[in-house]
Protein backbone atom coordinates (compact mmCIF):
# COMPACT_ATOMS: atom_id res chain seq x y z
CA UNK A 1 0.00 0.00 0.00
CA UNK A 2 3.09 2.21 0.83
CA UNK A 3 4.87 1.46 -2.56
CA UNK A 4 1.62 2.53 -4.26
CA UNK A 5 1.04 5.41 -2.88
CA UNK A 6 4.69 6.59 -3.57
CA UNK A 7 3.90 5.79 -7.13
CA UNK A 8 0.62 7.90 -7.28
CA UNK A 9 2.44 10.71 -5.74
CA UNK A 10 5.05 10.26 -8.54
CA UNK A 11 3.24 10.16 -11.35
CA UNK A 12 1.18 13.38 -9.98
CA UNK A 13 4.38 14.97 -9.84
CA UNK A 14 3.96 18.31 -12.76
CA UNK A 15 5.66 21.52 -13.27
CA UNK A 16 9.09 23.29 -13.72
CA UNK A 17 10.71 22.20 -10.27
CA UNK A 18 9.42 18.29 -11.42
CA UNK A 19 11.28 18.32 -14.76
CA UNK A 20 14.23 20.49 -13.35
CA UNK A 21 14.59 17.54 -10.80
CA UNK A 22 14.41 14.91 -13.71
CA UNK A 23 16.91 16.68 -15.63
CA UNK A 24 19.01 16.51 -12.67
CA UNK A 25 19.02 12.86 -12.02
CA UNK A 26 19.42 12.19 -15.17
CA UNK A 27 22.54 14.20 -15.28
CA UNK A 28 23.85 12.84 -12.23
CA UNK A 29 23.04 9.08 -13.88
CA UNK A 30 25.37 10.34 -17.04
CA UNK A 31 28.34 11.42 -14.31
CA UNK A 32 28.37 8.47 -12.92
CA UNK A 33 28.40 6.44 -16.49
CA UNK A 34 31.65 8.49 -16.97
CA UNK A 35 33.16 8.16 -13.29
CA UNK A 36 32.95 4.50 -13.86
CA UNK A 37 35.37 4.51 -16.69
CA UNK A 38 38.97 6.41 -16.03
CA UNK A 39 39.85 6.34 -19.37
CA UNK A 40 36.98 8.83 -20.23
CA UNK A 41 38.29 10.91 -17.37
CA UNK A 42 41.66 11.20 -18.78
CA UNK A 43 40.06 11.65 -22.25
CA UNK A 44 38.08 14.89 -20.64
CA UNK A 45 41.24 16.48 -19.36
CA UNK A 46 44.13 15.91 -22.25
CA UNK A 47 41.75 16.22 -25.10
CA UNK A 48 41.31 20.43 -24.60
CA UNK A 49 44.48 20.85 -24.54
CA UNK A 50 45.75 18.44 -27.86
CA UNK A 51 42.89 21.01 -29.44
CA UNK A 52 44.97 24.02 -28.26
CA UNK A 53 48.33 22.96 -28.98
CA UNK A 54 48.12 22.67 -32.71
CA UNK A 55 46.75 26.11 -33.15
CA UNK A 56 49.73 27.71 -30.90
CA UNK A 57 52.40 26.20 -32.60
CA UNK A 58 50.61 27.01 -36.17
CA UNK A 59 50.08 30.56 -34.87
CA UNK A 60 53.44 30.62 -33.42
CA UNK A 61 55.18 29.93 -36.44
CA UNK A 62 53.06 32.22 -38.87
CA UNK A 63 53.21 34.86 -36.37
CA UNK A 64 56.79 34.70 -34.94
CA UNK A 65 56.05 36.45 -31.83
CA UNK A 66 52.64 36.99 -29.39
CA UNK A 67 51.40 39.78 -31.37
CA UNK A 68 50.09 39.79 -34.94
CA UNK A 69 49.30 42.95 -36.70
CA UNK A 70 47.56 41.92 -39.64
CA UNK A 71 44.68 40.26 -36.95
CA UNK A 72 44.59 43.73 -35.27
CA UNK A 73 43.33 45.20 -38.66
CA UNK A 74 40.87 42.14 -39.10
CA UNK A 75 39.55 41.90 -35.69
CA UNK A 76 40.88 44.88 -33.47
CA UNK A 77 43.23 43.00 -31.61
CA UNK A 78 46.69 42.12 -32.16
CA UNK A 79 46.91 39.29 -29.05
CA UNK A 80 47.01 36.12 -31.11
CA UNK A 81 47.15 33.66 -28.37
CA UNK A 82 44.82 34.86 -26.20
CA UNK A 83 42.25 35.07 -29.33
CA UNK A 84 42.75 31.18 -29.88
CA UNK A 85 42.62 30.03 -26.66
CA UNK A 86 39.70 32.18 -25.91
CA UNK A 87 38.05 30.37 -28.98
CA UNK A 88 39.30 26.92 -29.11
CA UNK A 89 37.79 26.63 -25.31
CA UNK A 90 34.87 27.88 -26.44
CA UNK A 91 35.13 24.82 -29.06
CA UNK A 92 35.28 21.93 -26.20
CA UNK A 93 32.22 23.53 -25.12
CA UNK A 94 30.17 23.44 -28.66
CA UNK A 95 31.57 19.86 -28.99
CA UNK A 96 30.12 18.37 -25.74
CA UNK A 97 26.67 19.72 -26.44
CA UNK A 98 26.58 18.91 -29.85
CA UNK A 99 27.85 15.19 -29.57
CA UNK A 100 26.98 14.86 -26.23
CA UNK A 101 23.90 15.91 -26.05
CA UNK A 102 22.79 15.08 -29.74
CA UNK A 103 23.69 11.53 -29.26
CA UNK A 104 21.98 11.16 -25.49
CA UNK A 105 18.66 9.32 -26.88
CA UNK A 106 20.80 6.93 -28.83
CA UNK A 107 22.55 5.98 -25.85
CA UNK A 108 19.91 5.21 -24.24
CA UNK A 109 18.59 3.15 -27.22
CA UNK A 110 21.33 1.57 -27.64
CA UNK A 111 21.48 0.15 -23.37
CA UNK A 112 17.59 -0.46 -23.92
CA UNK A 113 16.17 2.21 -21.52
CA UNK A 114 14.46 4.69 -24.13
CA UNK A 115 11.31 3.22 -23.90
CA UNK A 116 10.98 2.81 -20.32
CA UNK A 117 12.30 6.69 -19.92
CA UNK A 118 9.68 7.59 -22.50
CA UNK A 119 6.99 6.02 -19.81
CA UNK A 120 8.08 7.92 -16.85
CA UNK A 121 6.02 11.26 -15.80
CA UNK A 122 8.27 13.86 -17.44
CA UNK A 123 7.94 16.18 -20.85
CA UNK A 124 9.86 14.33 -23.21
CA UNK A 125 12.34 17.50 -23.80
CA UNK A 126 13.27 16.88 -20.48
CA UNK A 127 15.49 13.51 -21.63
CA UNK A 128 17.43 16.06 -23.79
CA UNK A 129 17.86 18.73 -21.29
CA UNK A 130 18.85 16.76 -19.03
CA UNK A 131 21.88 15.78 -21.11
CA UNK A 132 22.16 19.45 -22.22
CA UNK A 133 23.07 19.78 -18.42
CA UNK A 134 24.95 17.02 -17.62
CA UNK A 135 27.21 18.44 -21.13
CA UNK A 136 27.05 22.35 -19.58
CA UNK A 137 28.49 21.25 -16.06
CA UNK A 138 31.59 18.77 -18.27
CA UNK A 139 32.40 21.26 -21.25
CA UNK A 140 32.20 23.67 -18.82
CA UNK A 141 34.38 22.16 -16.84
CA UNK A 142 36.83 21.61 -19.70
CA UNK A 143 36.77 25.12 -20.51
CA UNK A 144 37.72 26.46 -16.88
CA UNK A 145 40.60 23.50 -17.42
CA UNK A 146 42.25 24.70 -20.73
CA UNK A 147 42.06 28.71 -19.99
CA UNK A 148 43.55 27.77 -16.65
CA UNK A 149 46.39 26.27 -18.10
CA UNK A 150 46.55 28.56 -21.13
CA UNK A 151 47.15 31.45 -18.49
CA UNK A 152 49.53 29.38 -16.39
CA UNK A 153 51.44 27.77 -19.00
CA UNK A 154 51.51 29.83 -21.68
CA UNK A 155 51.12 34.00 -20.51
CA UNK A 156 47.44 33.98 -22.18
CA UNK A 157 45.99 37.45 -21.12
CA UNK A 158 42.31 37.36 -19.32
CA UNK A 159 40.14 40.13 -18.49
CA UNK A 160 39.18 39.21 -14.96
CA UNK A 161 36.03 41.75 -15.01
CA UNK A 162 34.74 39.95 -18.17
CA UNK A 163 34.22 36.78 -16.74
CA UNK A 164 30.72 37.67 -15.28
CA UNK A 165 29.68 38.68 -18.65
CA UNK A 166 31.17 36.19 -20.29
CA UNK A 167 29.39 33.56 -18.35
CA UNK A 168 26.34 35.31 -19.32
CA UNK A 169 26.87 35.07 -22.98
CA UNK A 170 27.42 30.98 -22.33
CA UNK A 171 23.80 30.98 -20.79
CA UNK A 172 22.48 32.91 -23.80
CA UNK A 173 24.46 30.62 -26.21
CA UNK A 174 23.10 27.33 -24.69
CA UNK A 175 19.83 28.25 -25.46
CA UNK A 176 20.80 29.05 -29.03
CA UNK A 177 22.77 25.69 -29.42
CA UNK A 178 20.45 23.78 -27.56
CA UNK A 179 17.80 24.08 -30.96
CA UNK A 180 20.67 22.96 -33.12
CA UNK A 181 20.94 20.04 -30.28
CA UNK A 182 17.27 19.07 -31.06
CA UNK A 183 17.74 19.30 -34.33
CA UNK A 184 20.06 16.74 -33.86
CA UNK A 185 18.12 14.59 -32.01
CA UNK A 186 15.48 14.86 -34.70
CA UNK A 187 18.10 13.13 -37.36
CA UNK A 188 18.99 10.39 -34.92
CA UNK A 189 15.51 9.54 -34.21
CA UNK A 190 14.55 9.36 -37.61
CA UNK A 191 17.63 8.00 -39.14
CA UNK A 192 19.30 6.13 -36.52
CA UNK A 193 23.11 5.66 -37.10
CA UNK A 194 23.22 9.93 -38.31
CA UNK A 195 26.55 10.27 -36.88
CA UNK A 196 27.87 11.09 -40.67
CA UNK A 197 25.07 13.95 -41.05
CA UNK A 198 25.99 15.18 -37.12
CA UNK A 199 29.63 15.61 -38.04
CA UNK A 200 29.35 17.12 -41.38
CA UNK A 201 26.53 19.97 -39.68
CA UNK A 202 29.32 20.57 -36.50
CA UNK A 203 32.08 20.85 -38.97
CA UNK A 204 30.14 23.55 -40.73
CA UNK A 205 29.51 25.26 -37.25
CA UNK A 206 32.81 25.29 -36.88
CA UNK A 207 34.16 26.19 -40.16
CA UNK A 208 31.49 29.40 -40.29
CA UNK A 209 32.61 29.98 -36.49
CA UNK A 210 35.10 32.68 -35.74
CA UNK A 211 37.19 30.39 -32.88
CA UNK A 212 40.73 30.37 -34.24
CA UNK A 213 40.28 33.37 -36.94
CA UNK A 214 37.93 36.05 -37.81
CA UNK A 215 34.94 36.21 -39.64
CA UNK A 216 36.85 38.43 -42.21
CA UNK A 217 39.41 36.09 -43.96
CA UNK A 218 36.05 33.60 -44.92
CA UNK A 219 34.64 33.61 -48.56
CA UNK A 220 31.58 36.18 -48.85
CA UNK A 221 29.24 33.74 -49.16
CA UNK A 222 29.91 31.78 -45.76
CA UNK A 223 30.30 35.25 -43.50
CA UNK A 224 26.60 35.25 -44.55
CA UNK A 225 26.40 31.57 -43.22
CA UNK A 226 28.38 32.72 -40.31
CA UNK A 227 26.25 35.48 -38.75
CA UNK A 228 22.96 33.29 -39.27
CA UNK A 229 24.75 31.04 -36.77
CA UNK A 230 24.08 31.19 -32.55
CA UNK A 231 27.64 30.07 -32.25
CA UNK A 232 29.23 32.90 -34.12
CA UNK A 233 27.81 35.34 -31.33
CA UNK A 234 28.43 33.03 -28.66
CA UNK A 235 32.10 33.15 -29.63
CA UNK A 236 32.20 36.99 -30.75
CA UNK A 237 30.27 38.25 -27.03
CA UNK A 238 32.29 35.05 -25.00
CA UNK A 239 36.09 36.43 -26.39
CA UNK A 240 34.89 40.67 -26.53
CA UNK A 241 34.59 40.17 -22.77
CA UNK A 242 37.40 38.36 -21.77
CA UNK A 243 39.68 39.89 -23.74
CA UNK A 244 37.77 43.69 -22.57
CA UNK A 245 37.10 44.56 -26.35
CA UNK A 246 33.02 44.29 -26.66
CA UNK A 247 31.78 47.75 -25.64
CA UNK A 248 29.63 50.37 -26.67
CA UNK A 249 27.76 49.65 -30.12
CA UNK A 250 29.71 45.95 -30.88
CA UNK A 251 28.47 44.99 -27.34
CA UNK A 252 24.64 45.72 -28.22
CA UNK A 253 24.57 44.15 -31.83
CA UNK A 254 26.37 40.93 -30.22
CA UNK A 255 23.83 40.17 -27.51
CA UNK A 256 21.00 41.73 -29.31
CA UNK A 257 21.84 39.43 -32.58
CA UNK A 258 22.68 36.53 -29.92
CA UNK A 259 18.58 36.82 -28.73
CA UNK A 260 16.97 36.77 -31.87
CA UNK A 261 18.87 34.14 -32.89
CA UNK A 262 18.51 32.24 -29.94
CA UNK A 263 14.37 32.85 -29.91
CA UNK A 264 14.40 31.43 -33.53
CA UNK A 265 16.59 28.27 -32.78
CA UNK A 266 15.15 27.21 -29.60
CA UNK A 267 11.42 27.66 -31.77
CA UNK A 268 12.21 26.01 -34.49
CA UNK A 269 14.11 22.95 -32.32
CA UNK A 270 11.63 22.33 -30.54
CA UNK A 271 9.22 21.93 -32.71
CA UNK A 272 11.27 19.87 -35.23
CA UNK A 273 11.86 17.73 -32.01
CA UNK A 274 7.91 17.23 -30.52
CA UNK A 275 7.38 16.25 -34.12
CA UNK A 276 9.91 13.86 -34.61
CA UNK A 277 9.46 12.43 -31.33
CA UNK A 278 5.62 11.81 -31.91
CA UNK A 279 6.23 10.39 -35.67
CA UNK A 280 9.04 7.89 -34.59
CA UNK A 281 6.62 7.02 -31.40
CA UNK A 282 3.40 6.46 -33.44
CA UNK A 283 5.49 4.23 -35.39
CA UNK A 284 7.03 1.84 -32.65
CA UNK A 285 10.43 3.00 -34.17
CA UNK A 286 11.98 3.79 -30.42
CA UNK A 287 13.77 0.41 -30.03
CA UNK A 288 14.31 -0.07 -34.05
CA UNK A 289 18.17 -0.12 -34.78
Amino acid sequence: MTEESIFEKMWKRKGFRAEVRAANALAIKQWQVEFAYPLSILWFILMPFLWFIPSLIAGTAVAGGSESTYLAELAGTSDWLTYIAVGSAFTGLAVSLLWGTGFALRREQNVGTLETLMTTPMRRDTLVWGSTLHNIQHGGLGVILQLGASVILFGVSLNIWGVLPALGIIALSIIGLQGLVFAVVCVILLAKQAWMVVEFLSSILFLVAPLTYPIAVLPPILQYVSYGSPMTWSVEGFRGFLMGSLTGPALLTTVGALIILDIIFIALGTLLFKRAERYVRSKGALSQF
